[in-house]
């Protein structure tokens, strides 16, 4: 019987049902970029309407934007409960103004949909970012989700994940969290999970140069890409909780005791 060993992680965000919520360890990225083509590329609807299925060469850009995303460190994934499997993954990464994320983002895959794909995505941002009359609109972005077909219905597996995609967001001190579902099933995922919608961009409307590339998605019933949105709170440190009013008090009393003893042996200098 082959040796089975439980896969590699450091941080456990939460769990369902017995099953690990966890970081993605860099041991585990092949086998995640693995689980994601299968599991994700293969089943979104947009991706294949569009005929980036068919494409030649797809599994390998894939593959690097997958990386790429996996590098920033924030991605989850959750194990069976023997900690052996991974059963699903969401590609995580922080976007900042300050690092031009959205810039470098579409520099990792070659020109074509899929890169067309992400600056979608991007403007979308744009615009939602000048409706609100923000000065920066730094997030954690849920890239893509691999869930099994079963779990995209369950509303506490989904309601646990996405909890868990703000907890990291806090971790990286990011003040929100935004996923752009392309599908319907993605959509009706984040609404089970109660983040908001704050913008769309209509599909049969986009356009690169002249064309309308993503308008063959009417005929899937694909209408729109949609910007969910979890503001968050930031973390406190514990000593800015509440009930250490009495602990402040105390270290500033500290604190200028210490300055007038020490102003004291100054002058007697």
């Amino acid at each position: 019987m082959d040796d089975v060993r439980p896969l590699q992680y450091d941080i456990k965000w939460d769990e369902w049902e017995g099953m690990p919520i966890t970081d993605i360890h860099f041991k585990n990225y092949n086998i995640v970029i693995d689980f994601m083509w299968k599991n994700s590329f293969q089943q979104n609807i947009v991706y294949r309407g569009v005929g980036l299925h068919n494409l030649e060469g797809m599994k390998e850009t894939y593959a690097d934007y997958c990386m790429h995303i996996l590098r920033n460190e924030c991605s989850v994934m959750m194990m069976n409960r023997e900690e052996t499997q991974i059963v699903a993954v969401a590609l995580l990464e922080w976007m900042t103004d300050a690092w031009h994320s959205w810039v470098f983002l579409p520099s990792t895959v070659s020109k074509g949909l899929f890169q067309e794909i992400i600056l979608l995505k991007n403007e979308l941002m744009k615009n939602v970012k000048l409706s609100l009359d923000l000065e920066s609109f730094d997030s954690l972005m849920v890239h893509e989700v691999g869930f099994p077909e079963d779990l995209f219905t369950n509303n506490d597996f989904q309601i646990c994940m996405f909890d868990v995609f703000g907890a990291v967001a806090q971790h990286m001190h990011m003040p929100r969290v935004c996923f752009i579902a392309l599908t319907v099933r993605e959509q009706f995922a984040a609404e089970m999970a109660e983040y908001a919608e704050y913008g769309r961009s209509i599909y049969s409307i986009y356009k690169v140069g002249s064309q309308r590339p993503f308008d063959v998605l009417r005929d899937l019933d694909e209408m729109y890409a949609l910007l969910f949105m979890l503001p968050l709170d930031p973390i406190l440190i514990y000593e800015d909780m509440p009930g250490f009013e009495a602990f402040h008090e105390a270290l500033k009393a500290k604190e200028r005791k210490e300055r007038e003893e020490e102003l004291m042996r100054l002058n007697e200098m």
